[in-house]
């Protein structure tokens, strides 16, 4: 009897997972700028997004808590070229108990180049999720920083 309204109860599920996935960049927030002034052209500044990862029990989300100490709680940011320090935040949701994690805090200097995209990535390896995040330079594809949880 349960194992049948578990198998009942599973397109559901699924069905509710391929929603969440294709509204996901609808989840984006606006883009927060972290210098003063005018909007700048985006070959003048760097971008770093945040980003979400889904799984059959629930799913995870990357903000960028603070930049250079100034808090934003933001899923997208610009900054101008240079060096930054980014606190992330890691926090997660689960469809079964416990619910959600408050999450955890990443921290990560990165010198950021003009006219590039950055995403910031959960961290696998070889299959196991790593407690930390790495950021990626979108333009080049390279490998900019990994960084693991510190409090």
């Amino acid at each position: 009897m349960k194992r049948e309204s578990i198998i009942q109860g599973f397109p559901i599920c699924v069905a509710f997972l391929i929603f969440v996935v294709l509204t996901s960049g609808c989840a984006i927030g606006p883009t927060i700028r972290t210098y003063s002034g005018d909007k700048l052209p985006k070959s003048e500044v760097a971008v770093i997004k945040g980003g979400w990862v889904f799984d059959l029990l629930g799913y995870g989300g990357l903000d960028i808590d603070s930049v250079d100490g100034v808090d934003l709680r933001a899923t997208k940011v610009e900054v101008l070229p240079g060096w930054h320090k980014l606190i992330i935040r890691r926090y997660s949701f689960s469809f079964v108990p416990p619910m959600g994690a408050p999450g955890d805090l990443v921290e990560a200097a990165v010198n950021f180049e003009a006219g590039h995209q950055y995403k910031i990535r959960y961290w696998y390896y070889k299959g196991i999720l790593i407690k930390g995040v790495k950021i990626i330079d979108v333009t080049t594809g390279a490998l900019i920083s990994k960084v693991i949880l510190y409090y």
